[in-house]
């Protein structure tokens, strides 16, 4: 479970940097499966957000211009958001499913 993993998370990785080096014409489409991908192996949308900050700080922002720097973090956002969409969906339905449960509780 660990190599899968430390495999997501390297390839996740490295898709950031494909979508950030691509300029802001790249559609962040490709990012949702990458949330999907991550529920598979367990992963949350925290471990997703610290998946992002080595990325940038490490591989992107020391190569950019400052004034161009704003909008690159701009962009891993989208990244980033599109690619929880799957995770938060997963939540929302799981809170929504326990709902009805958590009311009977409460009456107890």
């Amino acid at each position: 479970m660990k190599q899968k993993i430390f495999n997501l998370s390297r390839r996740y990785q490295e898709a950031l940097g494909s979508f950030l080096k691509a300029g802001p014409h790249a559609s962040a489409e490709s990012a949702r499966g990458w949330g999907t991908r991550a529920l598979s192996v367990g992963l949350q949308t925290l471990d997703l957000a610290k998946l992002q900050e080595p990325v940038l700080v490490r591989q992107i922002l020391p190569d950019c211009l400052p004034g161009k720097r704003a909008a690159l973090v701009r962009r891993a956002g989208v990244f980033f958001a599109a690619a929880i969409i799957p995770l938060e969906d997963t939540y929302r339905s799981a809170r929504q499913a326990t709902a009805p449960l958590k009311t009977s509780l409460e009456t107890l």
